[in-house]
């Protein structure tokens, strides 16, 4: 059974882990799944500031997503799932308690920069691109953008 919990400081590792299990799953060279692995990527201090949720199966953490309140416009910094969980609709309900919880803080609309990979998700979720930011690894990457008015 699938839980959406908030997440605590000490949970930062395990989170770390899960977004490099899930973004080595993508086939990206080593040396740039190192580069980024040696990134803080998630860090008990932005699981303070920021609004963070992991989904527990059973008693295992299996994914997370990261939310910063910015005003009107909220931002999507991380959703990972585990590649073993992968297509079983925990990536829709994290992004759905993402977007309940903007909605909470008063947002419009929710932004977020796109792992490629990811975009197909993104745009069934119902995001749209409004354009392309540079990304750590210097690579033009879609800028999307979830409208909460709208639905």
């Amino acid at each position: 059974m699938l839980q959406i919990v908030r997440a605590n400081p000490e949970d930062s590792e395990e989170l770390k882990q899960i977004a490099i299990l899930s973004k080595g799953f993508w086939g990206y060279s080593e040396d740039l799944m190192s580069q980024w692995a040696h990134s803080p990527i998630i860090t008990p201090k932005s699981i303070t500031y920021a609004t963070v949720y992991k989904a527990v199966v059973d008693t295992s953490t299996v994914g997370w997503y990261r939310l910063w309140d910015n005003a009107k416009i909220a931002t999507l910094d991380d959703l990972w799932i585990l590649p073993a969980f992968m297509g079983q609709g925990i990536g829709r309900s994290l992004f759905q308690h993402a977007v309940s919880q903007a909605r909470s803080f008063g947002a419009l609309s929710i932004e977020l920069d796109a792992d490629p990979h990811a975009l197909a998700f993104y745009e069934h979720m119902g995001c749209y691109k409004i354009g392309e930011n540079l990304s750590e690894w210097q690579r033009l990457i879609p800028h999307m953008r979830y409208d909460l008015s709208s639905v």
